[in-house]
């Protein structure tokens, strides 16, 4: 517990909370037993009245002076007393105006009374030592801030009111129920104590079972939402890749122009289109160039199309060739492909019918012989704007899913996801001891380190691993 006592205990904490940059307000924490013996130092009320320390959840309007007397800043000051505040200790929110320099005065000042800096994810870490909150919430918080897409706010929200923790409660609760029984029987076989049903018993391991293998799936499958979906856009020069990606960047990003070989480098971008965040690539056209600018251009475009999850390839009706062909070789059968002939509108209206089929067909016949078969195709004009909702409609039947959130439990962080392995592996060990019809003491190892687990999971069981968890992956001031 040496860690606990040093954050908890001893040392009062400060740090700005709101994003370190120039802004119309910046809001600077305390917390920790000096908070209002600090602020009760640095603060003047407007109205000459002190601060009433005694009640909690008040607000007062001031300035934040040094120890010259001189303003540093008018401020309102907000008094949170433990334990019905954030990290459950006394805390105390200062909201200044946003400027950096202000902020960064006031926080040095509050160092010089006796605070520290606070690490990234320390208040948060001492809402769940003081229980305000168990690990899967305090997570939860951290996906709020960093949400970029609705889905991901969903899914933090709910586990923010408890959704993964009950289910991670519940597993803890079964666990808990056998083992005392189990050592029980080890220690006192010559007690009276009831046998155990040990087919209920391993259908209990087995639902627990299925129920993290289920959440570790689901880990699998937010990761389109939380760490975007890599795209690439391909195609020969001048069918409207950059115009494309313009448009799903909702505003000019790149340089359009006539010209083939524009696009010279490969250009990123995170796009949240449409709830799918998008990490997607703009790349050179493809053609036969004797430009080694360009042609450097091409070469780590074709990297990029072999590791990308999603192609969105483009071409012009009425004009696919063995380029196509022979871009759309360097393709692989685990890829979403999403075939845009472009420039519909070109084509007048009495010939678009029979176009549209004839580059239907012969675009099927290329990804026949190519054997790629996760594919959709839209006719187009980008410029114009014809069929451009065709393509949100593909990416929703490619990546969306129709479970139910009500319905699923989601862990959003590779450190529970790792818990959650290493659960499943003592399970299976537990399951595999029984039966082998080895010693009842071997099954009982394995379900108390599953359970140690768990508890590292909600945060019950703090170790050195869970807080370097949560100091290494929130901001400071969180």
């Amino acid at each position: 517990m040496i860690i606990q006592d040093l954050l908890l205990k001893e040392d009062t904490i400060v740090a700005i909370s709101t994003a370190l940059k120039n802004a119309p307000i910046g809001i600077i924490r305390i917390s920790g037993n000096k908070s209002f013996d600090i602020i009760s130092q640095i603060f003047k009320p407007k109205n000459k009245k002190k601060i009433n320390f005694n009640k909690g959840y008040r607000i007062y309007y001031g300035y934040i002076i040094n120890d010259n007397n001189e303003i540093i800043d008018e401020v309102l000051v907000s008094i949170f007393r433990k334990p019905y505040s954030y990290t459950g200790e006394d805390m105390v929110e200062i909201s200044a105006h946003g400027n950096i320099i202000i902020l960064n005065k006031i926080v040095e000042l509050i160092k010089s009374k006796g605070a520290r800096l606070a690490k990234g994810g320390e208040f948060t870490l001492r809402a769940v030592l003081n229980q305000k909150m168990d690990l899967t919430q305090a997570f939860a918080i951290k996906d709020i801030i960093e949400a970029n897409t609705e889905k991901q706010l969903e899914i933090a929200f709910k586990n923010l009111n408890g959704k993964l923790s009950n289910k991670i409660n519940e597993i803890k609760e079964k666990l808990i129920y056998w083992i005392p029984w189990i050592e029980a029987l080890v220690d006192f076989p010559e007690e009276d104590i009831p046998p155990i049903d040990y087919n209920l018993f391993i259908n209990d391991l087995i639902s627990i079972k299925q129920s993290i293998i289920r959440m570790l799936q689901n880990y699998e499958k937010l990761k389109i939402y939380k760490e975007g979906i890599d795209t690439v856009i391909i195609g020969k020069p001048n069918v409207g890749k950059s115009t494309f990606f313009n448009y799903l960047y909702g505003q000019e990003r790149v340089i359009t122009s006539d010209i083939p070989g524009t696009t010279r480098d490969i250009i990123s971008e995170y796009i949240n289109f449409n709830g799918f965040l998008l990490k997607i690539y703009d790349t050179a056209g493809f053609r036969k160039t004797q430009d080694k600018i360009e042609e450097i251009g091409i070469q780590k475009a074709l990297q990029i199309i072999k590791n990308a999850k999603l192609v969105f390839f483009l071409t012009e009706i009425n004009s696919i060739d063995l380029n196509d062909k022979e871009l759309l070789s360097n393709l692989n059968e685990n890829q979403y492909l999403i075939i845009i002939i472009n420039k519909i509108d070109k084509i007048e209206s009495k010939d678009l019918n029979k176009a549209i089929e004839n580059n239907t067909s012969l675009i099927k016949e290329i990804l026949y012989n190519l054997n790629i078969k996760n594919y959709k195709i839209i006719f187009a004009s980008i410029k114009e704007n014809i069929n451009l909702d065709q393509i949100n409609k593909a990416i929703t039947e490619f990546f969306e899913t129709n479970e139910n959130l009500e319905d699923n439990f989601y862990i959003t962080d590779i450190f529970q996801k790792e818990l959650l392995q290493e659960v499943l592996n003592y399970l299976d060990k537990a399951i595999f001891e029984y039966q082998n019809n080895n010693p009842v003491e071997l099954i009982l190892v394995n379900l108390r380190l599953a359970l140690e687990k768990i508890l590292n999971l909600l945060g019950t069981d703090i170790t050195e691993l869970v807080i370097n968890n949560m100091l290494n992956r929130f901001c400071i001031g969180k």
